[in-house]
């Protein structure tokens, strides 16, 4: 699955373009990445193909240890490239610069309370691949077009009067794909499920 992950992402990057990789300490993203970076060249001692990882790959691995069901220790460590470098790239992105998993642990903790078979302890199981990857593409088709995300809202040039006593509204709801600039507003259920497929 981590060979699955890394093919998929080598395909929608940029040409000449590396990824930043920070992930938890699974060492199988580390052959993974190392297969998909690099370029074949000639050894001149053997006369035989070689492969050569890319020297500006960057990969993190942040490492935790529990003891009784509490964190004990973290262990920070460069798999593939040093931590200067991957902390300028880092804030270069507008990110802190420090190595950790702090955004793949948001999602799987998003994924796991909107999609109830990927829960631990749940009785809604999902008995076949096909019916959890048809969950998973509603939620993330409703996640990104339905559901606003109050950090990406914006502030309204004039504030909207409301009913009653309550405040002026000072910012507009915007989902993922209204930052993106796929759609300028909000989309309902309803036309999300009206949408054609395909278009």
């Amino acid at each position: 699955m981590a060979y699955a992950i890394i093919h998929a992402l080598s395909l929608v990057l940029a040409l000449g373009r590396l990824p930043v990789f920070t992930r938890d300490g699974l060492n199988l993203y580390f052959y993974a990445l190392t297969a998909h970076f690099g370029q074949w060249f000639t050894d001149p001692a053997i006369g035989q193909a070689r492969w050569q990882v890319a020297c500006d790959l960057l990969y993190g691995q942040v490492k935790k240890t529990y003891c009784r069901r509490r964190l004990h220790h973290v262990e920070r460590l460069m798999r593939l490239g040093d931590l200067v470098h991957l902390s300028e790239r880092l804030e270069t992105l507008g990110l802190s610069g420090s190595l950790n998993t702090a955004f793949v642990e948001r999602l799987n903790l998003t994924l796991r309370h909107a999609l109830a078979a990927l829960s631990r302890r749940s009785w809604a199981t999902a008995q076949l691949t096909s019916e959890l990857l048809t969950h998973l593409e509603w939620w993330r088709a409703y996640y990104h077009f339905c559901r606003p995300h109050l950090s990406l809202r914006f502030m309204l040039d004039v504030p909207q009067a409301r009913r009653g006593r309550q405040i002026p509204r000072r910012y507009g709801p915007r989902t993922p794909a209204m930052a993106a600039g796929l759609t300028d507003h909000l989309w309902s259920v309803e036309e999300l499920l009206a949408f054609p497929v395909g278009q």
